[in-house]
C-alpha cells in the first residue's frame, strides 16, 4: 500500500515537471504578485489623480482672484490718478514770485520781525542733497505743517535746496529757495524765525562764470559782485531752427542741424577755456543756465575742478541788457504756501 503511495507520488512529481504544470503554476505566482503591485500602483496613481484635479482647480480658483485683484488694482490706481489731479487743481500756491536781493533783505527784516511766546515758529533749511534723498523736514518738524503745505512742499523743485519758514497757527506758510546753496541742513522750533543762513547767502562773496547757452547764441560772463559782468561774451553761430516742408529731408535737416549746433558747441567751449585762464579774479564756481543740456555738453572738454550749479531761471539774452541774466541768476523764488 505504502509503495503505491509512493509510485503515485512519483507520477504526479514527474508529471508535474514534464507536462509544464509546475512552470505555470510559476508564472501564475508571479502574475498575480504582479497584479497585486498593478493594483497597489493604480490605487496610488488613482489617489495622486484626485490631487491632479484638487491643484488644478486650485490653481484655476487662485488665477481668477489674482485676475479679480489686478482688474481692482487698476481701478484704484485710476481713481487715485484722479484724485491727485483734483487735489493738484484745488490745492496750488498762493504766490510763486522772483525776489531780488535788495527786496530779500527787506523780506528778511520782516520775517525777524514775528515773535511767538509759545515757541510755535518753525524753521527748516534743506539742502539740495536732502531733497534728492527726499530727506526734507525731519519727522519731529513734519508734524507741524498740515497736509496741504507738504503735498505743496513736494513740488518744488530747487539745486540750492530751500527755506521753510512755518507758524504753527499757520499764519506764515512760506518757503524761499536761494540763489547759492546753503551749507548744512536744520530743523528747529523756536518763538523767532532763524534767518540767518538764508541772509548769509545773500552776503556771501564769490566769483562765478556763467554760461547761458542756447543753440545758436550762448553767452559766457565773469562776475565778482552779483549785480553785474566784469566781462562777458555773446557767441553767435548760424544753427537752423525748425524743419519746413519742402527742401531738406527731415533726416538730412536733422544731420546739418547737429553739425550746427556741434560747430556752435566748439566756438563756445573754445571762448570759454579762454575766459578762464585769463580771468581777473579766482573762479569760485561755474552756474549754467538757458539750455542746461547743452551747457553740460559745452562742459564736457574744458579740465575744470570748479564745482558747477545749475539754475533754472528765464535765460534770455539781451544785448544791451546782459546784466539781466545776473539779476535772475542771484534772485531768491518765494512761495506763499
Amino acid at each position: 500500500m505504502a509503495g503505491t503511495k509512493k509510485v503515485a507520488g512519483n507520477l504526479n512529481t514527474f508529471f508535474n515537471k514534464y507536462s509544464g504544470k509546475e512552470k505555470l503554476e510559476d508564472e501564475i505566482d508571479k502574475l498575480q504578485s504582479h497584479i497585486l503591485e498593478l493594483e497597489i500602483d493604480r490605487k496610488r496613481f488613482e489617489k495622486n489623480e484626485t490631487n491632479a484635479k484638487r491643484a488644478l482647480a486650485a490653481k484655476q480658483e487662485a488665477e481668477e482672484k489674482l485676475k479679480a485683484a489686478n482688474v481692482k488694482i487698476e481701478t484704484l490706481t485710476h481713481q487715485l490718478e484722479e484724485k491727485k489731479e483734483e487735489v493738484s487743481e484745488e490745492i496750488s500756491f498762493a504766490l510763486i514770485e522772483e525776489v531780488t536781493t535788495p527786496q530779500m533783505e527787506s523780506y528778511i527784516e520782516q520775517l525777524e520781525s514775528i515773535r511767538s511766546d509759545r515757541d510755535s515758529l518753525l524753521t527748516a533749511y534743506i539742502t539740495e542733497k536732502e531733497m534728492i534723498l527726499n530727506a526734507g523736514v525731519s519727522k519731529d518738524g513734519i508734524r507741524e505743517i498740515d497736509q496741504n503745505s507738504q503735498y505743496l512742499i513736494q513740488k518744488i523743485k530747487s539745486d540750492t535746496g530751500y527755506a521753510l519758514f512755518y507758524d504753527r497757527m499757520q499764519m506764515v506758510k512760506e518757503v524761499v529757495v536761494p540763489a547759492l546753496p546753503f551749507e548744512r541742513s536744520y530743523v528747529e522750533m523756536s518763538g523767532s524765525f532763524g534767518t540767518g543762513a538764508l541772509k548769509n547767502t545773500l552776503i556771501k562773496d564769490i566769483n562765478v562764470c556763467i554760461l547761458a547757452a542756447h543753440a545758436g547764441e550762448s553767452l559766457i560772463g565773469i562776475s565778482s559782485d552779483k549785480t553785474g559782468f566784469d566781462e562777458d561774451m555773446i557767441i553767435r553761430s548760424s544753427v537752423k531752427a525748425k524743419h519746413t516742408k519742402g527742401g531738406f529731408s527731415q533726416r538730412r535737416f536733422e544731420r546739418l542741424r547737429d553739425e550746427d549746433i556741434d560747430h556752435h558747441v566748439e566756438k563756445v567751449r573754445n571762448a570759454l577755456k579762454n575766459m578762464l585762464e585769463h580771468a581777473p579774479v579766482d573762479i569760485d564756481m561755474i552756474i549754467i543756465c538757458g539750455d542746461t543740456v547743452l551747457a553740460n555738453y559745452i562742459l564736457e572738454n574744458i579740465d575744470t575742478d570748479l564745482p558747477v550749479m545749475e539754475r533754472n531761471i528765464d535765460a534770455k539774452i539781451e544785448k544791451h541788457d546782459t546784466d539781466s541774466i545776473i539779476k535772475s541768476i542771484f534772485s531768491c523764488r518765494r512761495y506763499k504756501l
